[in-house]
């Protein structure tokens, strides 16, 4: 392999990782594959994307997959890498355990008339997403 070559191919792969690792900081990456696994859990897509959108009106700052997804990873010991690996039985008792831990360490939000666990509004907000890229 020639020198030129070479360089081209460890520069472009340096370039790949990269790029592939700016999906880990969600302020900078698309929608990590998690949002629409983490979306999918709530059981009243409806009721949760009425709540999600109030959410995201009271709090915009949040109004990415990317971001949403993240904070909620952070509340399930493994992370994203925990989300993206268990049951969904064992992933919903963990972001219960979460929301009641939220409650307990008063990490609410008011949205509707309804005190939330930043968490639950947060899956709650991801549902909404969701639905509003869905084609209908």
């Amino acid at each position: 392999m020639r020198r030129g070559t070479f360089l081209l191919a460890t520069g472009g792969l340096g370039v790949s990782l990269a790029w592939r690792s700016l999906g880990m900081w969600p302020f900078l990456g698309g929608a990590p594959a998690g949002s629409e696994r983490l979306a999918g859990l709530l059981r009243n897509e409806e009721g949760a994307c009425t709540i999600g959108r109030a959410y995201l009106r009271a709090v915009p700052a949040e109004a990415s997959s990317a971001v949403l997804t993240a904070r909620v990873a952070e509340r399930v010991p493994g992370g994203l890498t925990a989300v993206d690996a268990i049951s969904d039985d064992r992933l919903r008792v963990l972001l219960v355990e979460a929301s009641a831990e939220d409650f307990r360490d008063l990490r609410t939000v008011e949205v509707q008339g309804w005190v939330l666990a930043r968490t639950e509004a947060r899956l709650c907000a991801l549902a909404a997403m969701r639905a509003r890229a869905t084609p209908a």
